[in-house]
């Protein structure tokens, strides 16, 4: 009994420790909604009537996350926010309706929530998407409907007309921290792809961290595809997953690039790997690049008697298959 509970405790613990990195807290949002231009840092502790201790610390936090930054003038630190897409959006929902208090309804797990309510879902498709229990959905919600910000019709929660952009909100929050997590690793980068907490990045830099996967060209030589690889890499980040699986590269190598060379490389990888097709197809879907994979699987399905245009002609690609000793 005291083993399950130490059990309990540390998977909580460490959930805990995930989410507080994957959320932004109503003191955060708060201090953004505060801050005007550039404030030292005691008379941003009078705004918020908190103590400077306090205040210091919030800061820190925040510009660990590139929320802010601050600058020194004699012994004075100063502070100014970050210029992002998603401050410069939350602020203007601050602005146009300062009877609405934003820091405090957007805190937590709202914004998780939020991310996915660009259209209308219900709380179980919401709490599979965000990784929440549906009690928490509704929860989240609950303040957003009781102030007509969010409606509820059908079992369908959904943002209502002039509130439609909160979603985008959310979005641009996920989008900054994605952005700052690539930035502590390399100077020039792009994001390819994009989701709630996980991300598939560009760059010609070696990202040596843990939750970056590499992917791409260079991971198909272990399936025995070695294939010419470019100055650039290619990384996955997520904090749940320690390696890939051929699907999973399959879909990472169209979003890289859709290109026929390409497509070409993932019919020798699906011909080469006893793949799980209802994997394949889940994640195509989730990386928005199912028309394509169906195309892929069919034409090897038909033997290439049905094809997309981007496709080689079946002998062409049973040679290409041979030099690289593929069955097809």
């Amino acid at each position: 009994m005291i083993l399950r509970l130490c059990c309990i405790k540390v998977k909580l613990f460490i959930f805990g420790s995930y989410f507080c990195n994957t959320v932004y807290s109503e003191a955060e949002l708060r201090l953004l909604a505060t801050l005007r231009g550039e404030r030292a840092l005691s008379d941003l502790a009078d705004d918020l009537d908190r103590s400077l201790s306090y205040v210091s610390e919030l800061v820190t936090q925040m510009e660990e996350k590139n929320l802010l930054h601050t600058v020194r003038s004699g012994k004075t630190r100063r502070v100014r926010r970050s210029q992002t897409k998603a401050i410069e959006l939350f602020d203007r929902f601050v602005l146009r309706y300062p009877h609405i208090p934003f820091p405090e309804l957007l805190d937590g797990a709202t914004l998780r929530v939020l991310y996915y309510l660009d259209t209308p879902a219900t709380a179980t498709e919401l709490a599979d998407s965000t990784e929440v229990h549906r009690s928490t959905v509704h929860r989240s919600l609950s303040p957003l409907q009781h102030r007509g910000l969010v409606y509820r019709t059908n079992g369908k929660y959904a943002l209502n007309g002039e509130f439609g952009e909160l979603a985008t909100v959310a979005r641009e929050f996920a989008h900054h921290r994605h952005q700052n997590r690539i930035e502590n690793h390399v100077d020039a980068y792009t994001i390819l792809w994009e989701s709630l907490d996980e991300f598939l990045v560009q760059t010609d830099e070696g990202v040596d961290a843990e939750p970056f996967l590499p992917t791409g060209p260079e991971r198909f030589q272990e399936y025995g595809l070695p294939l010419l690889t470019r100055q650039r890499r290619y990384y996955l980040y997520n904090e749940s997953k320690t390696d890939l699986s051929a699907s999973e590269l399959c879909c990472h190598m169209i979003v890289i690039d859709y290109g026929a060379r390409s497509q070409s490389y993932c019919l020798l990888l699906l011909a080469a790997t006893d793949i799980d097709r209802g994997e394949l197809q889940s994640l195509a879907e989730r990386y928005d690049v199912e028309e394509i994979v169906s195309d892929l699987l069919t034409y090897l399905d038909t033997e290439g008697e049905v094809r997309a245009d981007s496709l080689p002609g079946w002998t062409e690609f049973e040679k290409l298959a041979r030099e690289y000793e593929v069955d097809v």
